[in-house]
C-alpha cells in the first residue's frame, strides 16, 4: 500500500475535498476545518538533541465542532533549533494528526513548534496551536577548568602552606552540545604535596563545582590536585605562599586621617604568585582600610604585589594594621601626630597668584591684566604696585617675583626689573646681577650692573654700598651680608667684616647659594662634574662644618636654611635639624622621603613627607598640617609659617 506521501498532489487535494464533504461517523454533514487544538504532548521536558518522549498530538473540527477527516497538517519548530520526523501529516476520522519532535542543542533556551493548517483552495492560513517544551542539559561529556588561568591544561592556584586555598578555582562541567550540565559529580584528590580536598562534589545550576582545598604543610615549589567527571581529568598546581613581606607603608609617621599606602609581596618556593587574596584588618587605633581584600599581582622580580590604602584614625600614637593570607601574616605601625592648624588668609581672584604673604598682607598679580596689587587683609583694599612690564613682549620674561617688607614691596621680573614700590609710588631700582635680589624682613642684597654689591635697607629706602661685593650674597634679618671673594665667605655684621676660607671649588663642587641669619654663615655647593657630590656647610674660621653630602646623580640636591641660630638642611629625600649648641638629628624617619620647606627662628621646620605638610618644633613636637599640593610655597613671614597655593594663602601658625 502506498503512504500519502506517494500520492500525486492533484489526487490528494481531490481526495481531501471529498473527504471534507463527507459527514462524519454519526453522519452529520462536515463542514471546513475550523479549530486545531492541542490534544497531548506540550510542556513536555527532554535532554538537548532528544526525541520528546510522547508524540505532539492535535485534533482538526469545524465551527460547530465535528472532527476534520483528512485535513492536511503541517508540523514546523519555530524555536530552540530542533527538528520533526515527517512535518505533514493528515487528520485520521477522528480529526486527529501526531508527529514526533527532537529538541535542539541549548538547555533552557525556548522550544516552541506549531502545527498549521493551511485552507487548500485559498492558500490562507486557518488555525494554529502552539506547543512548548523544557530542554535540560544532556550527559556530561566534557569538563574544564574555570576561576583561574589555564595553562597547557594546568590551572595554577593561589594560596598559603598549611592553608584552605581561598582562589575560587573550579570545574565547568558541560554536555555533548557545550551546555552546562549541573547536578553531575566530581571526584577530586590530591596528587602531590600532602594536604586534603574534598571530594565528591556536585555541579551547582551553573554547571560548576568547587570545592575546599587544603595545602599541605612543606614548602616544596608545587602542590597538585586533580578533578575527575565523565572521564576528562582537569589537573590543579599551587604554588604556595610561605611569607608575607612589608615592602611599603611601614613605620612611617602620618598625620591623623592622612592616607598611607601599605603594600606586602608575597613569596614562595618557586615563581611569582599571583591572584592571592591578602586580607587587611585595622588591628589598633581606629582609622580604616580600603580595599578589605586585594589580590597579590605576579612582579618580574619574582614576587606576587598587593596594596591597600589605610587611614589611621584620630588617637595619637602608635597604630598598626595586619595583611594575612592563610596562615601567614604582616604588621605594619605608624605613628600618628597631632594635626595643627590651618587657616585661610586670603582667597585671591581666579587666575590670580600670590607672590608673597604675611600674616597682614599680600603681595599678587593678576594672570590677565598683569597688574602687580598688594592686599591689606583687615580691609580686602588693593592697592596698585605696577603693571608688570615684558621687555620685547617675549613670554619667557613674564616671571615675576617679590617680597613684601614693612613700609612696600620688592618686585623683580625675568626682564631684570628690580622695584621699590612705597608709599603708593613704584621706584625703579636696576638690574641686579644675578636676577634675584637676597631679601629677610627689611634688608636686601644684590649686586647692580656697574655698581657692585648693595645692602637696602627697606625700611628707610637706602642703599650702602659693600666694597670688594661679589655679586652672589645673602642678608640676614639684622642687616648682616655674606658675599663670596674668590674662595673666601666675607662677612659684614656690625660695620666690619671677616672673611673665612671655603670648600670651593674641592671635592664638592663649587658654591652655588650663600646663607646667613645675622648669626651663622654658611653656603651649599653642586659638583662640576656630573653625578659628582653636593653638600651643605656652615662657614668656620677653623674650617667649615659639613652638615650634609649627597650625590647629584639622577636628579641630586642639597636645601639649607639658617634661622636665629638654627640651620636646616636635606636633601630630596632627608631633612635634618642642627641647634645653636651643635646637636644635629633627623626628622623625618628613617625609610622615608621628605622635602625641607622652611625654618623659624625658634627652630621650627616645615617638611613635606607621604603628601602631607609637617611642622616640628625644636622639643621634638610634630603636627601635620594639611595636605601638600604641586607647586605650592611655605615661607616664614613675621610670626608663622604661610603656605602659599595659587591664589590661595594659609597661615600654619608659628
Amino acid at each position: 500500500m502506498h503512504s500519502l506521501r506517494s500520492i500525486p498532489r492533484v489526487l490528494l487535494a481531490a481526495a481531501v475535498a471529498a473527504l471534507a464533504a463527507c459527514g462524519d461517523s454519526t453522519g452529520a454533514k462536515v463542514g471546513p476545518a475550523a479549530h486545531l487544538d492541542v490534544l497531548s504532548g506540550n510542556t513536555q521536558t527532554a535532554p538537548v538533541l532528544t526525541e520528546l518522549p510522547q508524540p505532539v498530538v492535535v485534533r482538526v473540527t469545524d465551527d460547530k465542532g465535528h472532527a476534520v477527516k483528512g485535513q492536511i497538517v503541517n508540523f514546523v519548530v519555530t524555536a530552540g533549533g530542533g527538528h520533526v520526523f515527517a512535518g505533514t501529516g493528515l487528520t485520521n476520522n477522528d480529526g486527529i494528526a501526531q508527529e514526533r519532535w527532537t529538541l535542539g542543542g541549548v538547555a533552557g533556551a525556548p522550544q516552541t513548534l506549531e502545527a498549521r493548517a493551511v485552507d487548500s483552495a485559498t492558500g490562507q492560513a486557518l488555525v494554529f496551536a502552539t506547543f512548548s517544551a523544557t530542554a535540560t542539559a544532556g550527559t556530561p561529556t566534557q569538563a574544564e577548568p574555570t576561576g583561574a588561568s589555564a595553562t597547557s591544561g594546568d590551572t595554577v592556584v593561589a594560596g598559603v602552606v598549611g592553608s584552605v586555598v581561598e582562589d575560587t578555582f573550579g570545574v565547568l562541567v558541560r554536555d555533548a552540545a557545550g551546555n552546562p550540565v549541573p547536578g553531575a559529580q566530581v571526584a577530586w584528590a590530591v596528587t602531590s604535596g600532602g594536604g586534603s580536598i574534598t571530594s565528591p562534589t556536585t555541579t551547582d545550576a551553573s554547571g560548576v563545582a568547587r570545592t575546599q582545598w587544603v595545602l599541605g604543610t612543606g614548602t616544596g615549589p608545587v602542590q597538585t590536585a586533580s578533578a575527575t567527571v565523565a572521564g576528562t581529568t582537569v589537573r590543579f598546581s599551587a604554588y604556595p605562599a610561605t611569607t608575607l613581606q612589608k615592602t611599603a607603608g611601614d613605620g612611617l609617621t602620618a598625620a591623623a586621617g592622612s592616607p598611607v599606602t601599605v603594600t606586602v609581596k608575597a613569596m614562595g618556593g618557586s615563581g611569582p604568585i599571583g591572584d592571592l587574596p591578602v586580607h587587611w584588618t585595622v588591628a589598633s587605633g581606629g582609622g580604616s582600610v580600603m580595599p578589605a581584600v586585594s589580590t597579590t599581582s605576579k612582579q618580574p622580580l619574582g614576587y606576587g604585589e598587593a596594596s591597600a590604602t589605610w587611614t589611621p584614625g584620630a588617637a595619637t600614637g602608635p597604630q598598626t594594621l595586619t595583611a594575612s593570607a592563610g596562615g601567614i601574616s604582616a604588621t605594619f605601625t605608624v605613628n600618628v601626630l597631632g594635626v595643627g592648624s590651618r587657616t585661610l588668609l586670603a582667597q585671591l581672584p581666579a587666575g590670580g597668584g600670590a607672590l608673597d604673604a604675611t600674616p597682614d598682607r599680600v603681595l599678587w598679580i593678576e594672570g590677565a591684566t598683569r597688574v602687580i596689587r598688594v592686599r591689606t587683609l583687615s580691609s580686602g583694599a588693593d592697592a596698585t604696585v605696577k603693571v608688570d612690564s615684558v621687555k620685547n613682549n617675549d613670554p619667557s620674561t613674564w616671571s615675576v617675583t617679590g617680597r613684601l617688607f614693612t613700609g612696600g614691596a620688592l618686585v623683580w621680573n625675568r626682564s631684570r626689573e628690580l622695584f621699590d614700590w612705597r608709599g603708593g609710588t613704584p621706584t625703579y631700582l636696576g638690574q641686579p646681577d644675578p636676577a634675584s635680589p637676597a631679601v629677610d624682613g627689611d634688608w636686601a642684597s644684590y649686586s647692580l650692573v656697574g655698581t657692585g654689591l648693595l645692602r637696602r635697607d627697606l625700611a628707610a629706602g637706602t642703599n650702602a654700598v659693600m666694597p670688594g661685593g661679589g655679586a652672589l650674597s645673602d642678608v640676614g634679618p639684622d642687616g648682616t651680608v655674606v658675599w663670596l671673594s674668590s674662595t673666601n665667605l666675607v662677612t659684614y655684621h656690625n660695620g666690619g667684616t671677616t672673611s673665612a676660607p671655603t670648600q670651593s671649588g674641592g671635592t664638592y663642587g663649587n658654591i652655588q647659594q650663600l646663607l646667613t641669619d645675622g648669626v651663622n654663615a654658611g653656603y651649599t655647593t653642586v659638583p662640576v662634574i656630573p653625578g659628582g657630590t653636593g653638600a651643605v656647610f656652615l662657614s668656620r674660621a677653623g674650617g667649615d662644618e659639613l652638615l650634609v653630602a649627597t650625590s647629584f646623580s639622577h636628579g641630586g640636591r642639597v636645601i639649607a636654611f639658617l634661622s636665629g641660630g638654627w640651620a636646616a638642611y636635606g636633601t630630596l629625600s632627608t631633612v635634618y635639624r642642627r641647634a645653636p649648641d651643635g646637636t644635629k638629628g633627623q626628622l623625618n624617619p628613617a625609610g622615608s622621603t621628605a622635602l625641607l620647606l622652611a625654618l623659624s627662628p625658634a627652630g621650627t621646620v616645615v617638611y613635606s613627607m607621604n603628601g602631607q605638610y609637617y611642622k616640628s618644633a625644636a622639643d621634638g613636637t610634630t603636627v601635620g598640617v594639611g595636605p601638600a599640593g604641586q607647586g605650592e610655597t611655605v615661607v616664614w613671614r613675621g610670626d608663622r609659617f604661610i603656605l602659599i597655593s595659587g591664589s590661595a594663602v594659609y597661615s600654619l601658625g608659628a
